[in-house]
């Protein structure tokens, strides 16, 4: 599935012709997203480049690319002879992040109203089809790899590509903090969470204000479902504090 090795890439054809340590740096580099993003690997511990070239059997030179990637999505940080580490965002910084994503997402979707084609509504059918196929096989790290390529395939019907980057980092960390820990058999079922297909359905109608609508939905029922530790679990709350208030001065309440 290319989409889900380059949606998260900001030079897709650089990736497909830097031969064959590329491609094992992107296989190391999709296996340490996936041992990040759903808690294996976490902060407690540093990440050598030594370590990594035996465990994967190639070279250093090949972990470090792929380290810096990681890197570049905010999900590493690194500190020089210490070692790397996997990032730990504070409460502030998830709150932060989510508040972005929804003020770059929101405004994309205004600009891809105008836009959108038939066939690119297709093509988010066909993915929101490929994300229902992985949550029901109860595939996390599908889900996540699926749904990222979804919302910046969305974004991109903007054609704001200066924001690109912006939002690929915020995606990535705010999926590690909704990830990284163990989800409940309750969870799957999506109780109260606005699905794709809403966004999708308003988005064909070119309904301005109905996708806005189920987009801000969607963003903020995922986060209270699979991060209440850090958005607690009132969907409307968390609107009102992102809505009336900078994100530094809202009154949340951590569970």
């Amino acid at each position: 599935m290319n989409v889900l090795l380059t949606a998260d890439r900001r030079s897709p054809v650089q990736a497909e012709n830097r031969g064959k340590r590329a491609r094992k740096s992107d296989a190391v580099y999709q296996d340490l997203k996936r041992q990040i993003l759903t808690g294996e690997m976490t902060s407690e511990s540093p990440i050598t480049e030594q370590s990594l070239a035996q465990d994967y059997g190639c070279s250093q030179s090949t972990i470090r690319e792929a380290l810096m990637l990681l890197q570049e999505c905010g999900l590493v940080v690194r500190r020089g002879y210490q070692g790397t580490y996997v990032t730990d965002p504070s409460p502030l910084e998830a709150r932060l992040m989510l508040k972005l994503r929804i003020d770059i997402e929101s405004t994309g979707v205004v600009e891809a109203v105008k836009h959108v084609t038939q066939d690119q509504v297709n093509e988010l059918y066909d993915l929101e089809d490929q994300f229902e196929a992985c949550r029901d096989k109860r595939d996390v790290f599908g889900c996540a790899e699926i749904d990222r390529a979804l919302h910046l395939k969305l974004f991109r019907i903007a054609r704001m590509p200066v924001l690109d980057p912006m939002l690929v980092r915020t995606f990535m960390i705010l999926q590690r903090v909704m990830l990284s820990r163990p989800r409940s058999e309750q969870s799957w079922t999506r109780p109260n969470v606005t699905p794709h297909r809403s966004v999708i359905e308003a988005l064909e109608a070119h309904d301005v204000d109905a996708t806005l609508t189920a987009l801000r939905a969607h963003i903020l029922s995922s986060a209270v479902l699979l991060a209440p530790h850090f958005y607690g679990t009132d969907i409307v709350e968390l609107q009102d504090q992102f809505d009336a208030l900078p994100v530094q001065a809202a009154g949340f309440n951590w569970r």
